[in-house]
């Protein structure tokens, strides 16, 4: 079976006609949110913007992983290094009020930082993909 699914893993990189460095190994070949191949892990190519930009952070300050090209979006841990507990976050946007505390979501009790925070894009309210209240309208993602 995992021999089928690498063959059309394969077949699916060949056919998109794009270009992949036959020295790169499948796990070498990431693709940005354009779809595009991705070879450059640099700041560069992945520019740090917003408050943490603004606080002089580095890529290792959030990422933990040796390597850069294992570098993943899923790091609730060290965003809460920093920022608290979760609960700790619901405290401190309590003045929200209870129906737009979105850090005391009622949805989920450890929803992922990076579901709206973005290091590398802006940043995206989600909770106006279901709530449609002018108040959640005004939240501002930071």
């Amino acid at each position: 079976m995992k021999k089928i699914i690498l063959l059309i893993s394969l077949m699916a990189i060949f056919l998109s006609g794009s270009e992949i460095n036959p020295k790169d190994s499948l796990t070498d070949v990431l693709r940005n949110s354009d779809g595009k191949v991705v070879t450059d892990f640099s700041k560069n190519a992945f520019p740090i913007k917003g408050i943490h930009e603004k606080l002089g952070l580095d890529c290792k300050d959030c990422h933990k992983e040796k390597n850069e090209k294992d570098y993943s979006s899923a790091m609730n841990s060290s965003c809460l290094e920093c920022h608290g507990s979760y609960k700790k976050l619901g405290e401190a946007t309590g003045h929200l009020g209870h129906n737009d505390n979105i850090h005391a979501n009622p949805h989920y009790e450890a929803l992922d930082c990076d579901t709206c925070h973005k290091a590398h894009k802006p940043t995206v309210n989600m909770c106006l993909r279901c709530h449609t209240q002018d108040s959640m309208k005004k939240l501002e993602v930071k």
